[in-house]
């Protein structure tokens, strides 16, 4: 019987031991406002400088309507969520678009868009990506591996749009 009990200890301490890690984790990457808003806080967004892409901190945001990327020393970006016509993930040197040349007809429709491929095309190691289109704009957003797992479902819960996972998805 005293084994019984260690055990049932045991599995207490563990059980205890993985809330405590996940309570002090979680709090750093996402977070939940008074209003139902959920934030990511650790995140990269491409934006341009004078011609060429930087790559910015920011904190993504799930308010009741809208994705709201705040970008400290860079331009925020809000689309709301009806107007979001496609995501896609991929992990991979850098972002992947649907059809891999349709950057071509992106190009017509956002300038800019066929260009975040050339400086990232020298990057040696995969990142996660999600990229996210309304008909008008559009964002690159570079995920960490240890938010992208709840970003992405929160993504699909608040917007209602699938994330198309495109190449390797790890």
């Amino acid at each position: 019987m005293n084994s019984h009990l260690t055990n049932h200890r045991k599995a207490a301490a563990a059980v205890l031991v993985t809330v405590a890690i996940f309570a002090s984790v979680l709090p750093a990457r996402v977070s939940a406002g008074q209003s139902g808003d959920v934030t990511f806080s650790k995140i990269k967004v491409l934006q341009t400088d004078g011609g060429d892409f930087k790559t910015r901190d920011a904190s993504l945001t799930f308010s009741e309507n809208e994705l709201l990327i705040k970008v400290p020393k860079g331009n925020d970006i809000a689309m709301e969520y009806d107007k979001i016509v496609s995501a896609e993930y991929s992990y991979s040197k850098h972002p992947r678009w649907k059809t891999g040349l349709e950057l071509g007809a992106a190009g017509i429709l956002f300038p800019p868009l066929w260009l975040v491929a050339l400086p990232l095309g020298f990057t040696k190691h995969r990142k996660h990506w999600l990229t996210v289109r309304t008909e008008k704009e559009f964002a690159v957003i570079k995920l960490r591996k240890g938010n992208r797992k709840l970003l992405i479902p929160t993504f699909e819960t608040r917007t209602g749009v699938n994330v198309v996972a495109v190449g390797e998805d790890k």
